[in-house]
C-alpha cells in the first residue's frame, strides 16, 4: 500500500467508520444515538474520563411514538478487527443451577423507580436462545497470536459505564413527575467485525492439537451471552458513580416506595434499597446489574437489535399496577 493510501487502513482500524455504520443501523431501528457515552474512572489515583462508543435510546411500543410505556437504553462498544481475526469463546461448563449466568439478567428490566411493574423473568427467553460463555480469546490466523486484551477492554468499558447510566435513569424518574415515570431497560453490547465462534462442549487440548482450523473445534454464532465478574476497584467505582442515589432523602421517593410496597414489591427491590445497595457497592445488586453482556458480530447486528426490541416489547406488554 502506498503512503498516499495508508490513511484508509488507519481510518478503518480506528473503528470510526464501523461506529458510524452501527449508528445508522440503530437510527433505522428507531433509536436516537449519541457518541462517546462518558464516565469518570479512577486511574491510579487520578480521576479520568473514559467512554463507550455509542449510547442509543428508544421507547416502546416502537410502532407508536405517541404512546410511551418503557425506555430502552443500549450501550455499544465497537471493535474493528482485521479479516483474519476470529473471536473464540468457551461455553459455561457449569450445570444450569450452578451457573453464574442468570436467565433474564442480560436485558435488565428496571421498574423500581416507577409505579409500573414488569412481570418477573420477562426477558428470560432472550438468554435461553443464545450460547452462554464464561471466557473468550482473540485468535489471529495471520500470525498465530492468541490474546484476550481487546475483549477484556471492551467488556470493561461497558461494565464501568453502566453505573452512571442506571443512576441517571433512576434520578430522572425520582426527580420527575410521578405520573410520567416509566420503567427502563438496559442492555450492553460488545460488537465486533470478527467472526464469533463458540467452542464445542467436548473440547480438549488434544482436540486442539489435532485441529486444522478453528471450525474443527468450534461453531459460529451470531451473538452470545458473556459473564464477566468484577473486582474491588469496580465496587468503589460503582459506589462513586451512584453516590447521589445513596444521599437521597426518603421524601424524594416515598410516594413510589409506599406504592410499590403496598402492591407486592419485595423489600430488596424497593427504590430505597436499590439506591442504598448501588451506592454501597453491595455484591448482590452489582452481580445482578453489571456482570452479563451481549457479544455480537457485525453481520448479525440487525438480528440482535430486532431480538432485543422483541424482548423489550414483550416486557412492556406485561407492565401492570401490581407485582406478579
Amino acid at each position: 500500500m502506498s503512503s498516499s493510501t495508508k490513511w484508509k487502513s488507519k481510518l478503518v482500524s480506528s473503528s470510526l467508520p464501523l461506529e458510524f455504520e452501527v449508528a445508522k443501523s440503530l437510527v433505522a431501528h428507531g433509536f436516537s444515538v449519541y457518541a462517546d457515552y462518558t464516565y469518570a474512572r479512577d486511574d491510579s489515583g487520578v480521576v479520568k474520563d473514559f467512554s463507550v462508543d455509542l449510547q442509543a435510546t428508544a421507547f416502546s411500543p416502537f410502532s407508536n411514538p405517541n404512546r410511551i410505556t418503557a425506555q430502552l437504553e443500549l450501550l455499544v462498544e465497537c471493535k474493528q478487527r482485521h479479516p483474519k481475526v476470529k473471536w473464540l469463546f468457551f461455553p459455561d461448563p457449569n450445570r444450569a443451577d450452578f451457573s453464574p449466568i442468570v436467565l433474564g439478567r442480560t436485558i435488565r428490566t428496571i421498574d423500581s423507580f416507577s409505579q409500573k411493574f414488569f412481570r418477573s423473568n420477562v426477558t428470560v427467553e432472550f438468554d435461553e436462545n443464545a450460547p452462554h460463555c464464561y471466557k473468550g480469546v482473540e485468535v489471529d490466523e495471520s500470525d498465530g497470536r492468541v490474546y484476550d486484551a481487546e475483549i477484556k477492554h471492551g467488556v470493561s468499558q461497558l461494565q464501568y459505564a453502566l453505573p452512571r447510566l442506571i443512576s441517571e435513569a433512576a434520578l430522572f424518574n425520582l426527580h420527575g413527575h410521578r405520573e410520567d415515570n416509566i420503567p427502563f431497560i438496559v442492555c450492553p453490547i460488545l460488537l465486533t467485525t470478527a467472526d464469533l465462534l463458540v467452542a464445542h462442549n467436548s473440547l480438549t487440548a488434544n482436540m486442539v492439537e489435532s485441529a486444522t482450523a478453528l471450525t474443527d473445534i468450534a461453531k459460529t454464532t451470531p451473538y452470545l451471552i458473556l459473564y464477566s465478574d468484577y473486582g474491588p476497584d469496580f465496587e468503589r467505582h460503582c459506589a462513586r458513580e451512584c453516590l447521589q442515589l445513596g444521599q437521597l432523602d426518603l421524601d424524594e421517593f416515598d410516594v413510589i416506595e409506599e406504592y410499590r410496597a403496598e402492591n407486592g414489591e419485595y423489600s430488596f427491590y424497593l427504590p430505597s434499597f436499590l439506591c442504598r445497595s448501588l451506592s454501597e457497592g453491595m455484591r448482590s445488586t452489582l452481580v445482578n446489574y453489571f456482570t452479563q453482556f451481549v457479544v455480537c458480530q457485525m453481520s448479525s447486528f440487525d438480528t440482535l437489535i430486532t431480538d432485543i426490541k422483541k424482548a423489550t416489547s414483550k416486557a412492556a406488554r406485561t407492565l401492570g399496577k401490581q407485582r406478579r
